[in-house]
């Protein structure tokens, strides 16, 4: 992991409390659970608000698998 930046504002609750830290997400697709271990995350220790850098995003796009492409009318 990176060096811990100051705290930033988090934009849901305001408060100084965003902090980078590492987590495990769980994420469904199609009824399906899948856990994605050591995700990078801006998370609020006020509200628990998180903030994915594209780093993290396509972390978790992958091991979701293939995406399923929907027909817009």
């Amino acid at each position: 992991m990176r060096n811990k930046p100051p705290a930033k504002r988090c934009p849901t609750c305001g408060q100084l409390a965003m902090r980078r830290v590492v987590r495990s997400i769980e994420t469904t697709v199609g009824g399906k659970r899948t856990e994605v271990p050591n995700i990078e995350v801006e998370e609020c220790g006020a509200c628990g608000e998180r903030l994915y850098d594209l780093i993290a995003l396509r972390k978790i796009r992958e091991a979701r698998g293939p995406a399923r492409r929907t027909k817009v009318a």
